[in-house]
């Protein structure tokens, strides 16, 4: 990737000795994802701004954790794409063996979960008094999950002091969501997602791999729909046309 072929309105740098390239569409998705429809004031603002700030680094984190890993295990010198629903991240070639590329894989998944427990971490370490608590509740709550009160009490203490404003609140419950969810999602056994990769590689077979990601796509479809999720009922029926066309690609092989 050169900056002297950079598409007009993209964003490009580089961080850690790896190009990036964040084109503008991805920015839309996101603030589109966030309630961007929706707004209807000051707060609405707010809260979509802090979405996609949220959205952006936990995607940039993610595909780092990719990038980095597959340097390490000797894939060559990577670069990373923006653009749309996601990331990608570009290598000359994989790693050496498959248990490389599985763990190239995974890195990606793992570095944006690790982004919403560091985010616990600090808002802990800085508001509540207690690190560990901040980690419990960035995995926790975004899962529905139960908070023992030794963890949560301090949270509620801190936004009624005012040392945690309801701003930087809504920083990190979005940071933690974000990055919860999308890695969870992504693990899903899925092409294109991570999940479908990883599924693959374990069994040596993506023609099965692709076979499983069709009906688990169809039945996550049907239950959107059953459900009236109209949006996710579009996503998941993106991802069981996309397994489809895997599925006859592996197919001819």
């Amino acid at each position: 990737m050169q900056c002297s072929s950079v598409p007009k309105g993209s964003l490009y740098f580089e961080l850690l000795g790896v190009p990036v390239l964040i084109r503008p569409f991805s920015w839309l998705v996101l603030a589109l994802l966030g309630g961007g429809l929706g707004i209807s004031n000051g707060s609405d603002v707010s809260h979509v701004l802090i979405f996609v700030v949220s959205g952006m680094l936990c995607l940039l984190v993610h595909e780092f954790g990719h990038a980095l890993t597959g340097r390490f295990l000797g894939s060559g010198p990577p670069s990373i794409e923006i653009a749309g629903l996601g990331g990608v991240t570009y290598t000359p070639y994989p790693p050496r063996t498959r248990r490389g590329y599985f763990l190239m894989v995974l890195a990606g998944p793992l570095a944006s979960l690790l982004l919403g427990i560091l985010g616990g971490f600090v808002m802990g370490l800085i508001h509540l008094g207690n690190p560990i608590a901040g980690v419990i509740i960035s995995i926790f709550e975004p899962l529905g999950l139960p908070i023992a009160d030794w963890a949560y009490s301090p949270l509620i203490e801190a936004v009624e002091s005012g040392s945690l404003s309801i701003f930087w609140l809504n920083c990190y419950y979005t940071l933690f969501i974000i990055c919860v969810y999308w890695s969870i999602f992504n693990l899903l056994p899925l092409f294109p997602l991570d999940g479908g990769k990883l599924l693959g590689t374990l069994l040596d077979n993506y023609r099965i791999a692709s076979m499983v990601g069709l009906v688990l796509a169809c039945a996550l479809c049907l239950l959107c729909l059953i459900s009236g999720m109209w949006f996710n009922m579009v996503l998941t029926g993106y991802l069981a046309a996309i397994n489809w066309q895997y599925l006859r690609s592996f197919h001819k092989e």
